[in-house]
């Protein structure tokens, strides 16, 4: 099986929609669909004014198992991309957590690797008080580059933009992270 990361954006308003769009997924989780696709774990993002979305972990016989869970879970898979490698820095942390999204910006996998090892040395030398990495998720992009969706503690998106000016990073996009719902709690294999 390969790991995915599936982003949802706004799939719901308020908290009763963003409760049945979790429902959703665990009832296909729980009462099985025959699917090659398991939801694995969801990290429920606040999307400004618009509400709330998901970002999921998904495990999958391939692309069009993904799809097929999307659409029995009426949850449409905006941006679908393989994992290829999973870090940790440490455990995820309950507050003040955001997902940094960085696109296609290596080309192999060795200079992924390094950038984010010297991201992490700084920001432990520069911003240990401000930035906490807590994981990595190295992704394959639509355009055969490498990006990565990482999960990071943080005063605020402005200490973010500060540590990836300082580590030569993008970021490309800054969202909170509203909380974390874990379906099968395990380490995330790259496939």
């Amino acid at each position: 099986m390969q790991t995915y990361i599936v982003r949802r954006p706004a799939v719901a308003a308020g908290a009763a929609a963003l409760e049945a769009a979790l429902d959703r997924l665990r009832a296909l989780a729980d009462f099985g669909t025959g699917l090659s696709a398991h939801w694995q774990q969801a990290y429920v993002l606040r999307e400004g004014d618009t509400g709330f979305g998901l970002l999921c972990v998904v495990a999958a016989d391939g692309l069009p198992a993904v799809h097929e869970h999307a659409a029995l879970a009426r949850l449409p898979a905006q941006e679908v991309l393989p994992v290829t490698a999973l870090h940790v820095g440490r455990p995820f942390a309950r507050t003040l957590v955001h997902l940094v999204r960085r696109r296609s910006c290596w080309d192999e996998t060795d200079d992924i690797e390094t950038a984010l090892a010297q991201a992490r040395e700084r920001a432990e030398r520069r911003q240990p008080r401000e930035t906490h990495w807590l994981c990595s998720h190295v992704v394959r992009e639509a355009d055969g580059r490498l990006g990565s969706v990482c999960l990071y503690q943080a005063i605020d998106a402005a200490a973010l933009r500060a540590h990836a000016a300082e580590a030569g990073l993008p970021a490309d996009e800054i969202v909170p992270v509203f909380g974390r719902i874990v379906l099968r709690d395990s380490a995330v294999p790259a496939g």
